[in-house]
């Protein structure tokens, strides 16, 4: 499902994105936090991804985005349904080798109800592949080394898709 994303919606990301960073440089800076980034992008880049991805998500399912900043990030929590916490993972990766995979540094940080798998399309479209369980992920995954040690992935196969994501929630209330 791909989500154009409008004028408002991007600098709302940015601007928050801008933010994030101003305050976990400030954070950091005291020793409060540890940026633990082993990509080659940006503190920047890698929010601004992430918000992307948020705000489409937010547009699509008609889910309130979080707007607060808080110390230490939000504990990977990025939106909240009827009481159930969803992470959403986004990738700036258009040409992602098959699979395609929604992936975690452990099986630990996958500490949400759901993750909703996405990736940016151009600078204003974000696609939005599907969404898992944690159930789902914990049966289903499996460890992958992509240069930096290994990762727990999901297959973009075993993904929901994301028109039954209400459906599923309330299933589970």
């Amino acid at each position: 499902m791909d989500i154009q994303l409008n004028a408002t919606d991007i600098i709302f990301a940015a601007h928050a994105s801008g933010t994030i960073v101003g305050i976990k440089l400030v954070q950091k800076d005291r020793g409060e936090v540890v940026n633990r980034r082993i990509s080659n992008q940006g503190d920047f880049a890698i929010h601004y991804a992430g918000m992307l991805g948020e705000v489409a998500v937010s547009k699509y399912l008609n889910i309130p985005y979080r707007t607060d900043i808080t110390v230490g990030g939000d504990g990977y929590v990025d939106m909240t349904h009827h009481g159930q916490t969803i992470q959403i993972k986004t990738s700036t990766h258009t040409k992602t080798p098959e699979p395609r995979y929604i992936i975690f540094n452990s099986p630990e940080e996958f500490s949400t109800d759901w993750a909703i798998c996405c990736s940016t399309q151009s600078a204003s479209v974000v696609r939005i592949h599907g969404f898992a369980s944690k159930k789902k992920f914990m049966a289903k995954h499996v460890t992958h080394d992509f240069g930096y040690g290994m990762r727990y992935c999901l297959d973009e196969k075993f993904l929901s898709p994301i028109d039954r994501f209400h459906e599923a929630v309330e299933m589970t209330k």
